[in-house]
């Protein structure tokens, strides 16, 4: 009765031990690998010397308030989230007292295919922001600009 016992307490501790080792892997391997950078760029294409003044922000991280000169561009990285729901969002004034609200990264095969190795420039313009893509095509208006007043939902996402 003794050996059985022994052999029972091996048989669960062994059976505990092989679980716990499972289940730490397993736990490690959902742990998705770093993902690479990703980069915005906001460019200051605005005519007669107008400053974009831009805030931007994700719901985990605030870049701050810049000022953007004509012909300059404010740029950040981030690495995104592995669970893929990373957002960031921008909002933008001009000396003139326009005002325009727009997300800047989202996660979204249709912004992939408008990105340059992470890189996603949007570009102040006189009609609102653009999307620039990369591969030739003309840029897409994104936001446009709205007179001074409480900020505004941004368009729907590209399709």
């Amino acid at each position: 009765m003794r050996s059985s016992s022994l052999a029972f307490l091996f048989l669960a501790s062994l059976s505990l031990s092989l679980s716990l080792a499972v289940t730490s892997s397993w736990a490690l391997n959902l742990r998705a690998p770093l993902r690479p950078f990703k980069q915005v760029h906001v460019l200051n294409e605005l005519t007669d010397n107008k400053l974009l003044h831009v805030h931007c922000h994700s719901r985990d991280t605030d870049v701050g308030s810049h000022e953007v000169a004509v012909g300059a561009e404010y740029t950040w990285r981030f690495r995104p989230s592995p669970l893929g729901t990373t957002r960031w969002s921008c909002d933008g004034t001009t000396d003139d007292n326009r005002r325009v609200t727009f997300d800047s990264y989202w996660e979204d095969v249709a912004l992939a295919r408008r990105e340059y190795m992470g890189n996603t420039y949007w570009v102040a313009q006189e009609d609102g922001i653009f999307l620039r893509p990369i591969q030739g095509s003309r840029d897409e208006i994104h936001a446009t600009w709205l007179p001074a007043g409480p900020p505004t939902a941004p368009l729907p996402p590209l399709q």
